[in-house]
Order: structure tokens, then C-alpha cells, then sequence
């Protein structure tokens, strides 16, 4: 659908409009009245939309600019991943993976510190496995925090592996929203195509893998000391541990095929027989009929999944505005310094700071900052001839570091929620959260240091084979518009 550029009645900078409304009804949301919901994100972005409809000159234009946002193939991808993502995470949840992770910890009699660390572990695992944080959050606090209190674990530094746990997940499970949009926002200068979901995960892994490795002593050294009480055995079960199997197929799949389509339905599909044939589900689990109303795996998780394809609509609407109003070109020209090139490592600051202040100012919420940054993104890491999965690394990576974890932060908000419910008094602060939740400064001290001194810095070569030295490939004009 084409369309004229986009003009706004008081200058040009009325094209932020949608973006401001969409700002003021997240911090509404998650500053005034400490509601984390997705489809409430959604609605804040359509309503900057229509706000933004009332001060452009010429309407048709303007509204053509926001279908054509929403029109693009990479939205159709991106809701088909989420949609397929939502019934592999709700079946994880539903399947009880944390319960073995419990029942393990009881069985190795860990206390305080080591069990402290061992909540980090787990949690990043079961985020990892699920693809939800916030999921992973509510699922690990009550499981994790209430016990590892009772074990003489000190409650911030619990609060803070659960929520670093989460962030690992999110920034590696081949199914968090996070890691996809990571992926799909990049595409490749030869074809146009985006980069594999699961190529992104297993290049991303050693990253991930090496800030868990700086988290660790921290948690051993701080995570405080006490008895174990067996006790918690009684609620825990080993079974859990083999829904665990399921991730294992998913990520076997997308390496093997390289099509995350694939991976995730033979995800779904093993992790339904194996918790059938384990006794982890039951077939009313999967699908039933409640009083008229549609429940199980596969309704919950499309349905868990609705506010956030919603938001990514809306949030996809404001950039075709931003596209069609000529602002995403002004941008991109002035970070790519005209016809300037580039020098590598200065294209992957440029990648590192866009993505940490859109994450900042949109509250930590890693996956709008990446929609909205990940298309300049690609241009700014295509004019250095970056691999597709390199700038989908740094991206992630620093969107998911400090600004998840500012007093402002909705992760904040839904640990500080998640734990007022399982210890009296304010055991934990916005405060002391953020220097407790250390995976998140891990993270950005690994890539900082990565971008520095140009450690796993990787060109595009021929046939889309990451390159340690830069490749002669030209550069479609278009890309650099």
C-alpha cells in the first residue's frame, strides 16, 4: 500500500505524538498503579495512534502509513512465531518443569548461598525452557523465594537470581519474544531475509553462558546461609525434569532445519506426549470445555499470547508512521553520518546505545524498545557489513542489561509484585534489586567488553557465513536509505 509523506499540523516533530501516548500510559501503568499487562501496553500504543490521526494534514495518508507498518512480512512472522511460541510456553508452565528443579534442590540438601545460586540456575533453565520472564518471575517466586528464605537465603539476593534467572531466558529461549524480534528485525544484505531464530540462539548462547559464569559467585558468596527443610520435598516431584526433553527437541529442530516453525510444532507436539505418556498433563489439560468456556495448552497459550501481538501491531503501526513521515530515514541518515561508512566497532556502539535507551524509555520493556530500534538497527549494522546475528546479540544483550533492572523498570515491578505476596514487611526494594539482580550488569559488562576490544565480532560472508574479516559484498542502495 504506498502513500505520500506523512504531514503534521505544528511542524514535523508531531510525529513523536504516538509514541509520547503510548510512554504516558505505560508509566501510568507501571509507575501509578504497578499493572504489568501486555494488552494495557497494546492499547496505550493504538491509542497513540488515533491521537496522532488528529494532527496529520491529510488523514488517508496518514492511516495508509500505519496499515503499511502493520503489513509488513516481517509482522506476519513475528504473530505466527509468538502464536506457536505462546502454546509451547503455557505448556511448559502447565507441565511443571519447576517442580523437579525443587524437588532436585531438596534432594542435594542445598542451604542459604548455595541455594541462592541454585534459584538462578533453575530459574534461568525453566526461563530458557518457557520463554516468558515475567512468566518465569510469577512461576519462581513462590516456588524459589518463600522456600530459600526458609533455607537462611538472603530475600534481595533471592529476588535478584529469580529476576536474573528470568532476564537469561529472555535473552536465549528460542521462544521468548525477546530473542525473536532480536532475530527478525535483522535481516541479511545478500537476500533480505531475517536471521534464523535458531542460528541467533546457539551463536548467542556463549555470550549468555559466560555472564551466568560471572553472576555465579556473587550469588555463592552473598546469597547468605541456613538449614534445609526437607519438607519442601513434599511439594516437589522429579518428574518434572522431564519436561526439560521437549526444549531439547525444539532447539535440536532449529539447529537441524534452521526453521523455527518447524521447531516449535515439534516442540509442542513431543512436549504433549511426553507429558501425556508421564503423567506431567492430563488430555483435559490440552483442550476442554469448562461451563462454555474454552480452556487448555492450546487456548491459553494463543490467548496468553493476544496482548502482546496486539502491542506489537500497535507499536508496528507507529513505525510505518515514522517510516512514511520521512523520521526513521532522518534518523537512520544521521547515525550512519550520511554516506559516511561506518567502522565496525563504531556501528556496534551505535547498536548497543540505541537499543539501552529505547529500552530505557520504554520502561525496560525489552520487546517494544526492539521493534521500534530494530529497524534502524539494521540498516546501522548492514553499513558496517555486521552478521545479522552480531547486531541481533548486541541489541538483545543491552536492552536486557541495566535498564530491566532501574526503580522503574516493570521487571522491577513484577518481582517487587510477585514477592509482596509471599513475605511480610519490605524485605526488598526497587533499590536493592538493582545492584541484587547481577545476571542484567553481567550481561553488560560481556558485551561492553566485547564490543571494545571486537571479541566475537562476526562480518556477513558469502552464502550467510559469519566472517572474523570483512567481506566484499555490496551494499543494496536501499538499505542505506
Amino acid at each position: 500500500m504506498s502513500s505520500s509523506r506523512i504531514r503534521f499540523y505544528g511542524g514535523a516533530g508531531m510525529v513523536l505524538i504516538p509514541a509520547i501516548v503510548f510512554l504516558i500510559v505505560a508509566v501510568y501503568l507501571f509507575i501509578f498503579q504497578k499493572a504489568f499487562d501486555m494488552t494495557g501496553l497494546a492499547m496505550g500504543g493504538f491509542l497513540g495512534v488515533v491521537a496522532g490521526s488528529f494532527l496529520a494534514k491529510n488523514s488517508v495518508d496518514y492511516w495508509n502509513g500505519a496499515i503499511s507498518g502493520i503489513a509488513t512480512p516481517l509482522t506476519g512472522v513475528l504473530v505466527c512465531i509468538l502464536v506457536l511460541a505462546g502454546i509451547f510456553s503455557t505448556m511448559m508452565k502447565t507441565g511443571g518443569v519447576a517442580d523437579g528443579f525443587v524437588w532436585l534442590g531438596a534432594e542435594t540438601g542445598i542451604t542459604g548461598a548455595l541455594f541462592c545460586t541454585f534459584t538462578f540456575i533453575a530459574t534461568a533453565i525453566i526461563a530458557t525452557a518457557t520463554g516468558t520472564s515475567i512468566g518465569t518471575i510469577f512461576a519462581a517466586v513462590p516456588v524459589f523465594f518463600a522456600a530459600g528464605v526458609q533455607l537462611g537465603g538472603d530475600p534481595a539476593m533471592l529476588a535478584g537470581a529469580i529476576l536474573s534467572g528470568a532476564i537469561f531466558g529472555d535473552n536465549l529461549a528460542p521462544v521468548s519474544d525477546v530473542t525473536v524480534i532480536s532475530a527478525s528485525t535483522q535481516t541479511y544484505i545478500q537476500d533480505g531475509e531475517t536471521a534464523e531464530v535458531g542460528g541467533v540462539v546457539v551463536s548467542r548462547s556463549p555470550y549468555a553462558l559466560l555472564a551466568a559464569a560471572l553472576t555465579i559467585p556473587f550469588y555463592m558468596l552473598f546469597g547468605g546461609g541456613g538449614d534445609i527443610n526437607m519438607a519442601l520435598a513434599d511439594s516437589a516431584s522429579p518428574t518434572g525434569l522431564v519436561m526439560l526433553l521437549p526444549v531439547i527437541i525444539l532447539v535440536g529442530i532449529a539447529i537441524y532445519t534452521k526453521n523455527i516453525f518447524l521447531a516449535l510444532i515439534g516442540g509442542i507436539i513431543s512436549g504433549i506426549l511426553i507429558g501425556l505418556a508421564s503423567g506431567r498433563l492430563v488430555l483435559d489439560q490440552v483442550l476442554s470445555v469448562q461451563d462454555g468456556h474454552l480452556q487448555g495448552i492450546l487456548y491459553g497459550g494463543i490467548n496468553d499470547m493476544a496482548g502482546t501481538i496486539m502491542l506489537c501491531l500497535s507499536l508496528f503501526a507507529v513505525i510505518g508512521i515514522l517510516d512514511k513521515s520521512g523520521a526513521m530515514e532522518a534518523m537512520t541518515t544521521k547515525l550512519l553520518q550520511g554516506d559516511k561508512p561506518l567502522t565496525p566497532r563504531k556501528a556496534e556502539a551505535l547498536l548497543a546505545a540505541g537499543a539501552f535507551v529505547c529500552s530505557t524509555v520504554f520502561a525496560g520493556v525489552t520487546s517494544a524498545a526492539l521493534i521500534l530500534f530494530g529497524p534502524i538497527g539494521d540498516k546501522v549494522g548492514k553499513s558496517a557489513q555486521l552478521h545479522p546475528f552480531r547486531r541481533s546479540h548486541i541489541m538483545s544483550a543491552m536492552a536486557n542489561s541495566i535498564p530491566v533492572i532501574l526503580p522503574f523498570s516493570a521487571f522491577v515491578f513484577v518481582v517487587m509484585i510477585a514477592v509482596k505476596n509471599q513475605a511480610s514487611g519490605d524485605v526488598i526494594t526497587p533499590f536493592t534489586l538493582f545492584f541484587s539482580a547481577v545476571y542484567p550488569w553481567a550481561l553488560f559488562v560481556v558485551f561492553s567488553g566485547s564490543i571494545i576490544t571486537g571479541w566475537g565480532r562476526r562480518f556477513e560472508g558469502r552464502s550467510r557465513v559469519p566472517e572474523k574479516t570483512l567481506q566484499n559484498i555490496e551494499i543494496p542502495e536501499q538499505d542505506n536509505a
